[in-house]
C-alpha cells in the first residue's frame, strides 16, 4: 500500500513539474528576475523574462492586449505559488486581442517575453513605476484540482498474524483507498505567436 501511495506521488509530482511547451527556453537562456527589471538598460540588450502571477486587470488595445499582473514567485514549472505577499506588479502587452472573459481577473498566468522600457501609472490613486514585458508567449492556468485521498480500514480485514501462514487479505478484506476529487473542468490556455490553443 505504502508503495503505491508513493508511485501515485512520484506520478503527480513529475507532471507537476514540466513546464508548458510554450514556457519552454534553452537551457543556458538568460532570464532578468522581476527585482533587478528597473535597473536593466533597454537600449544595450535585450533581456529576456519568464514572469507570472494574478491578473488585476485587461484591457484590450487596438492591435494589442495589455494585462496588469500582479506578480509572485514562479514554481519548478514556471506556475505562480500566490502567497499573502508580492514584490508588485507588471504589465504585459501581447500583440492580438486576448478575450477578457477568459483572461479575466484574478486568474493564474505566466508569460514569456522581452523587458521593455517601464510605464508610469496608478493603483487607485497611487503612483506606481510599471516593469513591462513584451509577451511572446501567454499561458493562463488552469484552477488546481482538489484532490483527498483517504486510507479507510476495512472493518473485515485482519492483520497477517491473524491469519498466519494465510494470506492477509482473504476475499479482498485488505485497506481501502477512496480519491475523492473536485475541479471546475476549466482548462488551461497557452497563447503564443497570437494563436490560442490549449496546453498538452
Amino acid at each position: 500500500m505504502k508503495k503505491l501511495l508513493v508511485c501515485f506521488s512520484a506520478l503527480v509530482l513529475t507532471a507537476c513539474s514540466t513546464i508548458p511547451e510554450k514556457l519552454q527556453l534553452a537551457a543556458d537562456t538568460p532570464l532578468t528576475n522581476y527585482q533587478d527589471a528597473l535597473a536593466v538598460s533597454y537600449s544595450d540588450t535585450v533581456a529576456q523574462a519568464r514572469w507570472g502571477g494574478v491578473i488585476a486587470k485587461v484591457d484590450n488595445l487596438k492591435d494589442s492586449t495589455r494585462i496588469e499582473v500582479v506578480h509572485f514567485e514562479l514554481s519548478a514549472s514556471a506556475r505562480p505559488k500566490q502567497k499573502d505577499e508580492t514584490l508588485g506588479r507588471f504589465r504585459v502587452y501581447y500583440p492580438g486581442l486576448l478575450d477578457p472573459m477568459i483572461y479575466k481577473k484574478g486568474k493564474s498566468i505566466t508569460v514569456v517575453g522581452n523587458i521593455a522600457a517601464p510605464e508610469s501609472g496608478t493603483i487607485g490613486e497611487h503612483p506606481y513605476q510599471y516593469p513591462v514585458v513584451k509577451a511572446d508567449a501567454v499561458h493562463l492556468w488552469k484552477d488546481i484540482q482538489q484532490a483527498d485521498v483517504m486510507l479507510v480500514q476495512n472493518p473485515f480485514w485482519h492483520t497477517p498474524s491473524y491469519w498466519h501462514h494465510y494470506t492477509p487479505y482473504p476475499y479482498g478484506h485488505a485497506p481501502v483507498v477512496i480519491r475523492r476529487s473536485a475541479t471546475n473542468g476549466k482548462k488551461a490556455a497557452t497563447t503564443g505567436n497570437q494563436a490560442q490553443k490549449k496546453s498538452r
